[in-house]
């Protein structure tokens, strides 16, 4: 029970990381808002909580909107009195080079990827200072330290998130702990166009010789929200099964 009576407010729930994320918090004693834009999933996400006899509410957002970010804040609060954690971990991902990509493009992934992690912090934070403390954590990815080819506006809204969270941690310690976690290659929902042979391709090229699953990435997100991480901040934990540590020739 290692969020037992915590509220946590995850972005990007209804699958994929944010969905295991959010289905681990509760298991570990939190009650957890879960918030997409995708109703559906979103719903089916806090159906599965409570099933378990957990406890989970959703919230529809669109989280490159001032706006909604702001009533998401608002929502948390009117119903749980405080906000314990918040786990930015929406994101959208046009792919092409800098030549191909519009500037629809462009804008939505910066306003998904980086804005929505600023305007959360621009609500949330001041009240876990006021509550006493809080734990803000932010996914990236192994994009946020290397450059992968057709990934012009996805690569520089990760890598602009690293430097988000090194200035959140600095600004608002030591109230609130902010830390950053790096998946790689971890199989959800978007790989839904990726081929069998290239799923396998992914996996042979990392020295765990697999891709990571959401469940993975969740156990770390944990680690990050929790008190086992009470001297951590301003940092990032790559979770890539080695994939960035280095060349492998074949």
């Amino acid at each position: 029970m290692l969020l037992e009576n915590k509220v946590v407010l995850i972005t990007g729930a209804a699958s994929g990381i944010g969905r295991a994320s959010a289905q681990l918090f509760a298991r570990e004693g939190a009650s957890v808002i879960v918030s997409d834009k995708n109703v559906e999933g979103g719903n089916e996400t806090v159906d599965g909580i409570v099933s378990e006899g957990l406890d989970a509410a959703f919230v529809e957002t669109d989280v490159g909107c001032m706006a909604d970010v702001e009533g998401l804040v608002s929502a948390c609060v009117e119903r749980y009195g405080r906000i314990d954690v918040v786990f930015s971990n929406a994101c959208h991902y046009p792919m092409g080079t800098a030549t191909e990509l519009t500037e629809a493009d462009w804008d939505i992934t910066m306003n998904v990827c980086l804005k929505a992690t600023w305007m959360l912090a621009k609500h949330a934070l001041p009240l876990m200072v006021e509550q006493g403390g809080g734990v803000f954590v932010i996914t990236g990815s192994v994009h946020s330290l290397r450059g992968f080819s057709n990934y012009a506006s996805y690569d520089p809204a990760k890598a602009g998130l690293l430097g988000l969270t090194r200035n959140l941690a600095l600004d608002y310690a030591p109230h609130v702990r902010v830390n950053a976690l790096l998946p790689g290659p971890i199989v959800t929902g978007l790989w839904k166009d990726m081929t069998p042979e290239e799923i396998q391709q992914s996996a042979d090229s990392v020295p765990m010789k697999r891709n990571g699953t959401p469940e993975d990435v969740a156990k770390v997100a944990l680690f990050l929200a929790s008190d086992l991480s009470s001297y951590v901040t301003g940092t990032e934990v790559v979770v890539d099964g080695g994939m960035i540590s280095g060349i492998k020739f074949p």
